[in-house]
């Protein structure tokens, strides 16, 4: 349900926002949280982690369809596929397959991992899908586990590393 929710909010932003005739298709799936912090040894699990992983992944679909660089494709017709692989981001080159299945060039995905209460690495990558390359792969460290931190973090990434690399 919540794939489906974040799928279809997403359609409905790029219906009013317009796409540069020079963007390039991408086929975007949600981001993960990867959690290496100590707390899950003791079984911690913050809802509010999950709840704002998958806000992050609307909001990295905004950032690119708003930069006019990209043209988010929609991965529906996939929703099987996806979930046959649990986390795109570490199932092993598995994004290649699903964009060239969608019909795009490439990829990208992103993760949150989680390193401590005060720590969280942002990491996007963005793949070929012909040849399984990584074409860009960025991170940042954030402070704060709130939606404000992993929010800016993931707009940093975007604005000063993956859209200026391609200027």
């Amino acid at each position: 349900m919540k794939h489906f929710l974040i799928v279809v909010m997403t359609m409905y932003l790029a219906m009013f926002r317009p796409v540069s005739a020079n963007a390039d298709p991408v086929a975007v799936f949600d981001m993960e949280f990867i959690n290496f912090s100590q707390e899950v040894e003791f079984g911690a699990k913050n809802e509010a982690e999950y709840r704002r992983i998958a806000m992050l992944s609307v909001y990295l679909r905004e950032l690119l369809e708003g930069s006019g660089r990209y043209e988010v494709v929609d991965l529906t017709l996939l929703g099987d596929d996806v979930a046959r692989y649990g986390g795109v981001f570490s199932c092993n080159r598995c994004e290649e397959k699903l964009a060239r299945k969608a019909g795009v060039p490439t990829s990208i995905t992103g993760a949150v991992q989680k390193l401590s209460v005060l720590v969280q690495t942002v990491i996007l990558r963005e793949r070929d899908a012909a040849t399984g390359a990584v074409l860009q792969l960025y991170q940042t460290d954030i402070r704060g586990n709130t939606d404000e931190a992993w929010k800016r973090g993931l707009k940093w990434l975007v604005d000063n590393r993956l859209l200026v690399e391609k200027e």
